[in-house]
């Protein structure tokens, strides 16, 4: 950490990191299969270190010794990088150094997939933030969220620690909890054939019969519900009808999901940037209490990532000038940190829409700025010129 208390008043927290080298070795397991591959990372002791700093406007930086800023918009660069771009992936961390510490006496092997996902997680959380703020974009919302909730936990294992990505309640139920309703001792049920379930998203009971029950605890699935015996969805109902020790947030998690899937469509896969269905989704069933309650839930999600991944952050006095300094232990806990010192609802990342652009792919401005559509003057004046030339070409 620097001990420069005018740098310190200018910025939020400060790091350094150590530069690395990264191979890409490409495994072939079997005929017919694609490839995976696995990086070698090993840190460069003899490299000079790299300092990094965030500002306000500015967010994560590449600084010098001298406080002055070398590059802006770290976290902007990490955006830009599509989810399965090994090659981008790589030339990130030559440029600024391993996501945690690493040996510099041997070559730590890395499975790319892994540290894709890790990455992969970071950028949906931010442009979950992003979603939610101005004008919700309430399909985006849906996807990271949808992502952040049901994708795999990853573990990374290195010389020096052992991470592992946040691990949601609900990403452990959905995939554990199978307990269907005993519908032997409901006097309800025994009376009605149904059984009332107390709907946090409704704010009423929902009652749900026999034929429903039934099938679900059948392995069937419900009658003209497209994807209900999907091994997922099955758990979420066993969790609506029958998981009683659930606190408000998990309960309007798992309320939202099911009656989401239940009235647009059931959920197939879930990938970074994208969710496929079963069936064609039922747009129009997607109700404003619906997209009320995935913002209350983006917003649960957004702060389990952000708290797990800042738990290991300690705040410390500088011993000469007796400035607040924060002690951070990798490139991975300030590019997170540098989203915590993201403001809500005023800042957000937002995609250049020249799509060859060449500057900031993702830059940050404030929410309420909702006509720049361009990350710079070039980047406008680029996409002007492809119109014209378009203009001419359809005349």
């Amino acid at each position: 950490m620097s001990n420069s208390s005018n740098f310190f008043l200018n910025n939020f927290f400060e790091l350094e990191n150590t530069p690395c080298e990264c191979k890409k070795e490409t495994v072939h397991t079997a005929p017919g299969v694609d490839p995976s591959f696995v990086l070698k990372v090993c840190a460069n002791p003899n490299a000079n270190s790299l300092h990094f700093s965030y500002s306000a406007q500015k967010g994560l930086n590449l600084s010098g010794n001298a406080g002055g800023i070398i590059t802006e918009n770290i976290l902007g660069q990490l955006l830009a990088i599509k989810p399965n771009d090994v090659d981008g992936t790589i030339s990130f961390l030559e440029k600024y150094g391993f996501i945690f510490p690493i040996s510099s006496e041997m070559y730590e092997t890395i499975d790319g997939t892994v540290l894709l996902e890790i990455l992969n997680r970071i950028k949906a959380t931010v442009k979950l933030m992003s979603a939610i703020a101005g004008k919700k974009d309430y399909k985006a919302i849906l996807i990271y969220t949808t992502y952040l909730l049901f994708s795999e936990p990853i573990e990374m294992k290195l010389s020096s620690i052992t991470y592992n990505t946040n691990f949601h309640e609900f990403t452990n139920l959905i995939r554990t909890y199978n307990i269907i309703p005993d519908l032997h001792r409901n006097q309800e049920f025994f009376d009605t054939e149904c059984i009332s379930i107390f709907d946090t998203l409704k704010g009423d009971f929902e009652k749900l019969d026999i034929n429903e029950i039934a099938g679900m605890s059948e392995g069937s699935g419900v009658t003209g519900l497209t994807g209900s015996r999907d091994y997922y969805f099955r758990n979420l109902f066993c969790l609506y009808t029958t998981y009683n020790m659930a606190n408000d947030n998990l309960r309007n998690i798992i309320d939202f999901y099911y009656n989401y899937q239940k009235k647009v469509s059931i959920i197939k896969n879930v990938e970074p940037t994208r969710i496929t269905y079963y069936s064609s989704p039922n747009k129009e069933n997607f109700s404003d209490e619906m997209k009320e309650m995935l913002v209350k839930i983006a917003k649960i999600v957004i702060s389990e990532e952000i708290n797990a991944n800042l738990h290991n952050i300690c705040p410390q006095l500088e011993i000469n000038a007796l400035t607040p300094t924060w002690k951070l232990n990798s490139l991975l806990e300030a590019l997170y940190f540098s989203v915590f010192y993201m403001k809500p609802g005023v800042e957000l990342y937002k995609e250049c829409e020249n799509p060859n652009c060449k500057h900031e792919k993702y830059f940050l401005i404030n929410a309420t700025v909702t006509n720049k559509k361009y990350c710079c003057p070039a980047c406008a004046n680029a996409a002007a010129q492809r119109r014209s030339r378009q203009r001419k070409l359809n005349k």
